[in-house]
């Protein structure tokens, strides 16, 4: 009998995802994403839900968070069977989603880790999930990616001299300072960090890992809808969550997150 040496499915993701910090794939149950549509045009027409922090918006359209709570479609979405084994298999570990954010249009957000967002202990469990809930225009402001991106060492705040944040005033002088750094980071790489746009069509998913940049800083055309959602996941093995903005990683203290974790649909 002949043994092949060609590497699995499974090889090759892993291979990839720890070359470029990104795989994409579809959903395994894309009836959802309707569903999903339509909760979230009757969520927005009543006025009444939560968004991210002004911090964090660049235009004004909303970012809605924890959707799933009102709707049993993105609730479905977070825990879509594809999503979940490929996030298995990529970090060897059970996946615990603790947030939703669904975007109507681009977020027109600059490049960004979200490893300064969300620290653990160990480092870098945390991995994203973002779901096309439509095929994607290229001048709507899609999603960009920076391959390779992923293997930059850890940055603290502290590396441009700043922090720990001691109110969200901070945070914002703090965050904008760290953005125009990454900008120019990627601008004068000597590493070759050089912005991807992915081209996801209705049902494709990205996962991309907790350092890898990205953002969709390129907004052609601000009227174009880019129906999307993006779910945050650490997993079972960490031992520590705690907030990047209020603590000092590289003298070993943190200022802890409580996280609540999204239960799996009944």
């Amino acid at each position: 009998m002949k043994i092949s040496n060609k590497p699995s499915e499974d090889e090759e993701l892993l291979v990839a995802y720890q070359r470029d910090g990104f795989v994409t794939g579809h959903l395994c149950d894309d009836s959802a994403i309707d569903e999903a549509i339509h909760d979230l045009i009757q969520i927005t027409a009543t006025g009444d839900f939560r968004t991210n922090s002004q911090i964090y918006s660049y235009n004004t359209s909303p970012r809605i968070v924890e959707a799933w709570r009102r709707s049993p479609s993105v609730h479905r979405l977070v825990y879509d069977n594809s999503i979940i084994r490929l996030l298995s298999l990529l970090y060897n570990g059970n996946p615990l989603a603790f947030s939703t954010i669904n975007f109507l249009k681009s977020t027109e957000q600059p490049l960004h880790s979200d490893y300064i967002h969300f620290g653990t202990q160990p480092h870098f469990r945390l991995a994203a999930a973002w779901i096309a809930l439509e095929d994607i225009q290229i001048a709507a402001g899609p999603l960009q990616v920076v391959p390779g991106s992923h293997r930059r060492e850890l940055f603290c705040y502290s590396d441009l001299g700043l922090g720990p944040a001691r109110s969200l005033t901070d945070v914002k002088t703090m965050y904008s300072q760290y953005e125009s750094y990454i900008a120019l980071e990627v601008k004068s790489s000597k590493a070759g960090l050089v912005p991807h746009i992915p081209l996801l069509k209705k049902g494709d998913f990205l996962i991309w890992d907790a350092n890898l940049l990205h953002g969709s800083p390129n907004c052609v055309d601000s009227r174009l809808s880019r129906l999307s959602q993006v779910n945050h996941y650490h997993f079972d093995d960490v031992e520590l969550f705690y907030n990047p903005a209020f603590s000092q990683p590289r003298k070993g203290k943190f200022v802890k997150r409580i996280v609540e974790f999204i239960p799996k649909p009944e």
